[in-house]
Formats: structure tokens, C-alpha cells, sequence
């Protein structure tokens, strides 16, 4: 019995210290890929639509504390740091970032994925168009963006 309540103490120590680290203490039950898959793609297409609807407030939201962005060979890494990167971009009225994932794969326990597709980045009149990856992970439940990056198409 003496070793049954020291396992039971061991076990809610270790939890209360994953769950204070955001992390689950134990992997997510396995779920099948499809279910998996969509859980990703909805959060990709909910990340373009907060982004279009708050701009850089609804970008921000989606991304990790540690998550990266690697754009034109400059690498960003740190939410106070990306924010700063993207504050003159998205304060630019005439600035958008559409985005459409046209595939999601996700690792079998649930905890880490990707997402890529097609991008416009538009100011005003001017357009350019390519494609995006972004790597996700579950962080307390929810996909969070860990790294995001974006290839210009060659015109």
C-alpha cells in the first residue's frame, strides 16, 4: 500500500509539473489521421482568418512563445521579437496576408504538425504570390504556430 500512495504522489507531482510547462504529461491519445488533419487545417484557415479580420493582433495570437519566422533568409525567433518584426508591416493599412493550407499532416500522438499552401501578400496594387509552410505544435490543448516560413513564387 506504502508503494501504491508514493506512485500516486509521483504521478500528480509529475503532472502538476507538465501542466506548469504547458505540457501534457502524457502524449494525446492517438487519433486517427483524417480527424488529426482537419483539427490542423482548421487551425491553419482560423490563423488567416484572425489575421485578416485583427491583423497583426490575430497573427500574434496563433504563434508560440518560442516560435520562429524565416523570411528572406532573416530568422525571428521569440513572440516579443516576431512582434516587433511584424508591427511596421501590419501598420501599414494597405498591407493584407491572405493564405489557403492545401495540406496538413500531423505526427500520430497528436502533438506536432505542418501545414503548406498558397499565400498573396498584397500592398495596395502591388501582389505577390508563393507558397508557405508552417510548423505547429499542441501547446495546452491548442495548435500553436513553432515556425513559419514563405517562398516567393519566381515571376
Amino acid at each position: 500500500m506504502h508503494r501504491v500512495i508514493i506512485v500516486a504522489v509521483f504521478m500528480l507531482a509529475l503532472g502538476a509539473i507538465a501542466n506548469r510547462n504547458g505540457v501534457s504529461a502524457a502524449p494525446a491519445p492517438l487519433t486517427d489521421a483524417a480527424t488529426l488533419e482537419k483539427e490542423l487545417r482548421d487551425a491553419d484557415l482560423d490563423f488567416a482568418k484572425q489575421t485578416a479580420a485583427r491583423r497583426l493582433e490575430g497573427w500574434m495570437e496563433f504563434f508560440a512563445d518560442d516560435a520562429s519566422n524565416i523570411h528572406d533568409g532573416v530568422t525571428v525567433t521569440g513572440k516579443a521579437a516576431l512582434r516587433a518584426w511584424y508591427e511596421p508591416i501590419f501598420a501599414n493599412k494597405d498591407f493584407t496576408l491572405t493564405w489557403i493550407p492545401t495540406h496538413a499532416e500531423a505526427a500520430k500522438d497528436g502533438t506536432l504538425g505542418y501545414t503548406y499552401g498558397n499565400y498573396e501578400a498584397r500592398n495596395g496594387a502591388a501582389a505577390s504570390h508563393g507558397m508557405y509552410v508552417t510548423a505547429w505544435r499542441r501547446v495546452n490543448g491548442r495548435w500553436k504556430v513553432v515556425l513559419d516560413l514563405g517562398s516567393a513564387a519566381h515571376p
